[in-house]
C-alpha cells in the first residue's frame, strides 16, 4: 500500500463522513409519511374498471400515486460504487433517488446542485451590477385559498417586473434609475405551527445598477420582529416602495404614485403595505436556491394528510422558479446533475485516472442501512467512500494557491 499513500491522503480529505450518510438517512425518514399520503390519494382517485355480477363497480387505485409511494420508500436505499481494492477507495457512482417534489433528501440535493450550476451564472453579473435579494410576502391564508393566492402572486410578480423593465410605467416615478437587467423568483410555502395557516412567499433576486445606495432610515410596523428575536430594522425608500406596490398589486388596486404614498387611505388595513425586504446578496444566493417547502419541513408541519393534499394541489404543475430579463435564457427549474466547477472536475478526473492506472474498478452495490452498520466498524475502516461532490466542496474551500498545489500534486501522480 506504500505506493498508494498519496491517493489515500487525497481520499481522506474528500471522504464522505458518517454525518453525511446519517443526514441522508435522517432526511429520508420523512418519506414514509409522504408515501402513506400518496397511497391514500391512490385510493381517493381510484377509477372504475368494470362491473361485478351484482352490478356494482370494480375500482382500481390510481397507479401514478402508487408508483410515487414506492419510489419514495426506496429513495436513497441503494448506492452504487466503483471499488478500487488496492487503494481502498469506493467512488460513488449513483444513488437511487425518487426526485419527488416532497422528498426532503432529493430536494436538498437538487438545491445544492442547482446552486453549483447557477451561482456561477449570477456571479458573472456581480462585477458590473449589484444583486439584491428581495423577499415578497402576503398575509397568511387558509387551505382553501392557498392555490388561488399563489396564482395571484405569480401573476402579479410578472406585472411587478414590468415596472422595472419599462413596459409598465407609474407617472412621476422613475424606475429607469434602478438600471434593471434581470430577475429570478423562487416560490416557497411554509405552514404556521400555531394555527395551520399557509404562508406563501417569493424569494427573488434582482440584477440592478451598481452603487444605488439604498440607505435604511425609515421605520414602520415591520421594523420590529414580532417574535422579539431580532433588533429593530430600518428600511430604505426602495423597500418602502416595494412594500406598498406589492400590496397594491396583490389587493388588485391601481398602482399610482398617489396610492403608493397614501396607501393607508386606499387600504386602511395595510397602512404600510405588506412585509417585504431588499438586501444586497453579496454573493450569498442560498435563499434563492431553496425548494418550495423547505421551511415546512423545518417546522415539521407538513405531516398531516390534509396539509399534504393542500400543498400537493397548490404546487401541482407549477414551476418553482421563473426567470426574467437577461436571465430568461436560463431555466432554473432544470439543471445538469453532472455539472460542477471546472477546476474541481479536472482535479477529480486526475484523481480517478491515477486510481484506474493501478487497477480497473469493480462495480459494487450497497444498501444505505449496511453502510451505516459497517462503514465505521474496525474491519471496514480500510475503505474510503468518496464522491465528486465531496471533492468539489473540498476544492472550493481551498485558497487559489492551494488549489494550484493540489492540481500539481495530482498531475505528478500521473507521471
Amino acid at each position: 500500500m506504500s505506493e498508494n499513500v498519496n491517493e489515500i491522503e487525497i481520499a481522506e480529505k474528500i471522504e464522505l463522513t458518517e454525518d453525511e450518510f446519517l443526514s441522508v438517512s435522517r432526511r429520508c425518514r420523512y418519506n414514509k409519511f409522504i408515501a402513506d399520503f400518496y397511497d391514500d390519494m391512490a385510493e381517493e382517485y381510484s377509477y372504475a374498471i368494470g362491473n361485478q355480477s351484482d352490478g356494482s363497480f370494480i375500482y382500481a387505485p390510481d397507479e401514478s400515486f402508487i408508483k410515487k409511494a414506492q419510489a419514495l420508500r426506496e429513495c436513497s436505499k441503494n448506492w452504487s460504487f466503483d471499488l478500487f481494492s488496492k487503494a481502498g477507495v469506493k467512488n460513488l457512482i449513483r444513488i437511487n433517488r425518487c426526485r419527488d417534489r416532497f422528498c426532503l433528501n432529493c430536494q436538498a440535493l437538487a438545491a445544492d446542485q442547482r446552486f453549483v450550476q447557477y451561482s456561477k451564472v449570477l456571479d458573472s453579473y456581480a462585477c458590473d451590477y449589484d444583486l439584491y435579494h428581495i423577499v415578497l410576502t402576503v398575509p397568511n391564508v387558509d387551505a382553501i385559498n392557498l392555490s388561488d393566492t399563489i396564482t395571484l402572486m405569480l401573476d402579479k410578480f410578472s406585472y411587478f417586473v414590468r415596472f422595472f423593465d419599462g413596459r409598465k410605467k407609474i407617472r412621476n416615478l422613475d424606475f429607469k434609475r434602478f438600471g434593471y437587467v434581470a430577475a429570478v423568483r423562487e416560490l416557497e410555502i411554509t405552514i404556521s405551527k400555531k394555527n395551520g395557516t399557509y404562508h406563501p412567499h417569493l424569494h427573488t433576486l434582482f440584477v440592478l445598477k451598481k452603487n444605488l445606495n439604498f440607505e435604511p432610515v425609515y421605520w414602520n410596523r415591520f421594523s420590529e420582529d414580532r417574535r422579539g428575536k431580532n433588533p429593530t430594522r430600518l428600511f430604505s425608500y426602495f423597500e418602502l416602495m416595494i412594500q406598498r406596490i406589492w400590496c397594491l398589486l396583490i389587493m388588485q388596486e391601481t398602482v399610482t404614485k398617489y396610492n403608493i404614498e397614501n396607501i393607508g387611505e386606499v387600504l386602511p388595513q395595510y397602512p404600510d403595505g405588506f412585509s417585504c425586504i431588499a438586501d444586497l446578496s453579496n454573493g450569498d444566493y442560498h435563499e434563492i436556491f431553496k425548494y418550495a417547502i423547505k421551511g415546512t419541513y423545518k417546522e415539521e408541519t407538513l405531516f398531516t394528510k390534509e396539509a399534504f393534499k393542500t400543498m400537493y394541489r397548490a404546487l401541482y404543475q407549477r414551476k418553482v422558479y421563473e426567470t426574467f430579463g437577461d436571465l430568461r435564457r436560463f431555466d432554473f427549474n432544470t439543471f445538469d446533475e453532472s455539472l460542477g466547477f471546472n477546476s474541481p472536475d479536472e482535479a477529480f478526473e486526475l484523481f480517478l485516472a491515477r486510481l484506474q492506472s493501478e487497477e480497473l474498478p469493480q462495480r459494487v452495490e450497497e444498501q444505505l442501512s449496511d453502510i451505516l452498520k459497517t462503514k465505521f466498524s474496525d474491519e471496514e475502516r480500510q475503505f474510503k467512500y468518496v464522491s465528486r461532490s465531496t471533492f468539489v466542496k473540498h476544492f472550493k474551500a481551498l485558497s487559489d494557491e492551494d488549489k494550484q498545489d493540489e492540481l500539481q500534486k495530482l498531475q505528478k501522480l500521473l507521471n
